[in-house]
């Protein structure tokens, strides 16, 4: 069976085609000439040149193919709402059409859960130009994974987080409202095992869509106790109400704009995030795939931290 991965040279889609490899998959990936492509060489991936932006690439990329898995986006904490439409929906559109244009039915998205961010919400409204085109044939998938961590993630917000944490940053010192509100996480290697099961399972996934995570929520305050255990930092001192936060938030996020930075942990909207209970259920993924999380957050932060270390971003 042979894949075309969107994204492959991100943090996802780079565990990704190391499984669909090992798994003795062809993979091919969709990149822009500007991408780092050197270790998908060294991998053996087949490597077409093109831009979601560009329609008129798309065409080739996903000429000769079985599936589509839509991973790419266009991702930044202070991007332009008009980008995150061009990119992230009308992208969407253009690969799921091209790829029906080649006979390519079987498409696999990665979509998001309880967006807070205009990022998250343009990959909500792409999720609904997927499932609109199953008129027209389209047997797609829609993969929602929870805040994904790991190895090798070095622009996300769990990467955000865990490395303010782990420096004694912000994130160690500061905490918005109780701590009592849930969050759930997702280690890279569960959510692999998420898009292998809907690639593997085709007649049982087609048209539906699966929450990918550990199967456990946990407070924030049992997550700062976890993250004390693990790098001695913390439990954060301060504690502000959410009103106050954003104050406070304001004019740093105000800075960030103007100096063109994009620390997650300066946005205003990451009071409502935080303050809100973001717990969701796997029962179906379970259930229908057979989908088996096998990291706990103790054990996999332990081993992100570790890498984290080991690779210089902890100073």
């Amino acid at each position: 069976m042979k894949v075309l991965v969107t994204g492959a040279t991100g943090f996802l889609g780079g565990h990704l085609v190391e499984k669909l490899l090992s798994e003795g998959y062809e993979v091919r990936a969709l990149a822009r000439r500007t991408s780092n492509v050197a270790r998908l060489r060294e991998l053996g991936v087949e490597i077409v040149f093109g831009d979601l932006t560009e329609p008129e690439t798309l065409g080739p990329a996903t000429k000769g193919v079985d599936a589509v898995v839509h991973l790419a986006a266009y991702y930044t904490f202070f991007g332009k709402k008009e980008l995150y439409e061009l990119v992230n929906v009308k992208g969407t559109q253009w690969l799921a059409e091209a790829a029906l244009n080649n006979g390519v039915t079987r498409f696999v998205y990665c979509s998001t859960l309880n967006p807070q961010f205009e990022y998250g919400r343009s990959k909500a409204r792409a999720e609904g130009v997927v499932k609109n085109l199953a008129a027209r044939g389209l047997r797609y998938t829609i993969v929602r994974p929870t805040g994904i961590y790991g190895p090798r993630n070095v622009d996300d917000v769990a990467y955000w987080f865990i490395t303010s944490y782990a420096k004694g940053g912000l994130a160690s010192r500061v905490k918005i409202g109780t701590g009592e509100n849930l969050i759930q996480f997702a280690h890279v290697a569960d959510v692999v095992q998420g898009f292998m099961l809907v690639l593997e399972k085709e007649d049982v996934a087609v048209n539906q869509t699966y929450i990918v995570s550990e199967d456990r929520w946990y407070t924030y305050n049992q997550v700062y106790q976890i993250l004390r255990e693990l790098t001695g930092k913390g439990p954060p001192s301060v504690k502000l109400p959410p009103l106050l936060a954003k104050m406070l938030l304001a004019p740093l996020e105000l800075y960030d704009r103007v100096t063109g930075e994009g620390n997650l942990m300066h946005r205003i909207a990451l009071v409502d995030a935080v303050t809100s209970d973001r717990a969701y259920s796997v029962a179906k993924a379970k259930r229908e795939l057979g989908y088996r999380p096998r990291y706990d957050l103790k054990t996999g932060l332990k081993e992100a931290i570790e890498w984290y270390r080991q690779n210089g971003y902890l100073g």
